[in-house]
């Protein structure tokens, strides 16, 4: 064989499995026929397995496998193309570089090499999160908006495995390493989870061969969500003071639920309402709510917020509109002394009105009696004043205005009017 170069194969198989060595032992002209094969394993001049149809058929031929190498683990077909020699339970022992020679009746002998490589694969990959704990088949929840921490451990391999993260069959992290105990590591670091990440399937994948399946482990996203929408429903335009209103808030998109509270000018309400659950995410609200006079105008504020995610809240509002019977404050024009009024004075009356809406009658009263627009007597209606001029002392008394609006009616305190003799 000296000076004879032999075509050399390179074939791999997988530790426990079964593995194949080709050799091609077809003769090159039609009227010639395979007399021997035989297998050697690298500088060994003994066949390990020797494969003899010297004067037989094929199915009658000869076989040999010596123990010191596969023994009963190996069987030769020869009608397949290539010849494979088939070897079960691979062991460790089994790699190495191994000769096929093929013997014709006519035709010279051919050699064939093999390099013969046995895999090992790895372990199934161990998932676990920034705290060293172990992960199974949920991860705890991730907040929307936050970055995954994970790490994908793999020990043994031969050759060092490749160890990859995917997302829903999707590659998202191929670097590792190799520490020095011989583990391989990927530290995945995955930003801005989202509202798509729900449920979605992180595996960590381990794999050095093609000749098997690889090894993966698998965990499911649990995401925390911040609500998406919040809004108070109330149809009402307006709302009457001291009348209680059921007012409902709805929120979506959260989860867990949001929590929904109530807030008027920036303080929070207490214990004015109820919180319930519905489904698909969402929660609602009802706040029993009795406006007063001073809430005309204010914000009653209804804001849903994940408790579990920073900064989460969410706000729709509505502005109040309270209606309420006139508040009605008479006094005497300020430039009068109420002490120092004598018969014969021009005086006047001014009626203060906080009203809403406003007041569609305005009506005066002298100790209970109604007073009309009367130039002739002195008697001077205008806007929201009462004019009286040259008063007399049959003009002394009370005096009342009283506003009327669609919510009721609202009076003055009476204001007297005390008239001197000149």
């Amino acid at each position: 064989m000296c000076g004879v170069i032999i075509p050399i194969t390179t074939v791999s198989g997988v530790l426990g499995k079964q593995a194949s060595l080709p050799c091609d032992i077809r003769p090159l002209e039609r009227d010639d026929a395979v007399y021997m094969v035989l297998w050697f394993k690298e500088e060994d001049n003994e066949p390990l397995y020797n494969f003899d149809i010297r004067g037989r058929q094929v199915a009658q031929a000869r076989l040999f496998s010596s123990e010191k190498y596969f023994g009963k683990r190996a069987f030769f077909r020869a009608t397949s193309h290539p010849a494979q020699l088939l070897v079960d339970d691979l062991r460790l022992a089994d790699e190495g570089v191994y000769r096929c020679r093929v013997d014709f009746r006519n035709s010279p002998t051919r050699n064939v090499k093999i390099n013969f490589t046995v895999v090992v694969p790895p372990d199934r990959p161990v998932i676990y999160d920034s705290r060293r704990q172990v992960k199974t088949n949920i991860v705890e929840p991730y907040s929307e908006g936050s970055d995954i921490q994970l790490i994908c451990e793999v020990k043994g391999g031969r050759p060092r495995p490749n160890v990859t993260w995917y997302l829903d069959n999707t590659v998202i992290d191929e670097s590792y390493e190799v520490r020095s105990d011989g583990t391989t590591v990927n530290h995945l670091s995955y930003p801005n989870i989202g509202r798509q990440h729900l449920d979605a399937r992180l595996m960590c994948v381990a794999s050095n061969t093609n000749l098997t399946p690889p090894n993966n482990k698998v965990v499911v996203l649990d995401v925390n969500l911040k609500p998406v929408a919040v809004h108070v429903l109330f149809k009402e335009r307006h709302v009457s003071a001291g009348k209680r209103y059921d007012i409902e808030c709805k929120s979506s998109g959260s989860r867990p639920e949001a929590v929904i509270s109530w807030w008027k000018s920036g303080k929070l309400l207490k214990r004015m309402n109820k919180n319930f659950s519905e489904t698909g995410n969402q929660s609602l609200s009802v706040l029993s709510f009795t406006p007063v006079v001073e809430d005309d105008g204010k914000y009653l504020t209804c804001r849903a917020e994940n408790p579990l995610i920073q900064d989460s809240g969410i706000e729709d509002k509505l502005r109040l509109s309270v209606h309420y019977t006139p508040i009605v404050t008479l006094k005497m024009g300020s430039s009068l002394n109420p002490d120092d009024i004598k018969e014969g004075d021009d005086i006047y009356f001014d009626c203060h009105i906080q009203s809403n809406p406003k007041p569609y009658k305005l009506a005066w009263y002298h100790n209970g009696n109604e007073l009309h627009h009367n130039v002739t007597a002195g008697i001077i209606l205008s806007d929201h004043s009462l004019a009286l001029q040259g008063v007399s002392r049959n003009m002394a008394g009370e005096y009342t205005c009283i506003a009327t609006n669609t919510e009721g009616r609202g009076a003055s305190k009476g204001e007297p009017l005390r008239v001197h003799c000149k």
